[in-house]
């Protein structure tokens, strides 16, 4: 285990799976669903390590031989196939919830508090490394790629205040409006390639956010 906290680890993976009854609605392995899929598996290996069998499990869940006909599917047969391979998925998920809990209870340990849990980059050191790394969150490399870039302190700082403001405010439950549309106006006067860099984190977490 890469996390030590338990409690943080479960609540990454629930964050995901609050997104599946979305992601059944979209397009069959479409854009949406694939960006799901790829910061799902990148949690997987913050929690469980690089290569676990954990991730193996998650990309192969529910997959069985279907694709060897998938040309020949009909639309109706593709919805068919998606919601059962999106379904695995969620159980897959759930399965992992239920591992880490037993983990916990075997610790005999006190969960910790939210205040007390750090399970993102922090983005003030190694930037390079952190843009290159598959081991932390897309949006992580996002930003850091980003903060690599500048040289002058004051803009430096500015720019990690903003953009982490922006992170750690998609990643609520329920996201401000308010907050984040703050962090995205500083973000557009900074620059159209950073925006856009940005904006597909935005995209999908959109369905989340509260006036």
């Amino acid at each position: 285990m890469q996390i030590k906290d338990l409690e943080a680890a479960k609540q990454l993976i629930e964050m995901q799976l609050k997104d599946i009854d979305n992601i059944f609605t979209k397009v069959p392995y479409g854009l949406e669903y694939t960006f799901w899929e790829d910061f799902t598996a990148k949690i997987i290996d913050r929690i469980y390590g690089n290569e676990s069998s954990q991730r193996h499990g998650f990309e192969q869940a529910g997959r069985g031989g279907c694709f060897s006909v998938f040309e020949s599917y009909s639309e109706h047969q593709r919805r068919e196939n998606y919601i059962e391979i999106v379904n695995c998925k969620k159980e897959y998920l759930e399965n992992l919830i239920r591992d880490l809990e037993n983990r916990h209870k075997g610790t005999g340990m006190e969960m910790p508090g939210a205040e007390n849990r750090e399970v993102f980059a922090d983005l003030s050191d190694d930037l390079e490394d952190i843009s290159k790394s598959e081991e932390v969150s897309p949006l992580d490399r996002t930003i850091a790629q980003i903060l690599a870039k500048i040289q002058d302190p004051s803009r430096f700082r500015e720019a990690r205040t903003n953009l982490l403001g922006l992170r750690d405010e998609l990643l609520k439950p329920a996201p401000s409006w308010a907050v984040l549309r703050e962090h995205m106006v500083w973000l557009i006067l900074f620059g159209k390639q950073e925006l856009f860099s940005v904006l597909p984190f935005i995209v999908l977490y959109v369905r989340k956010i509260v006036d």
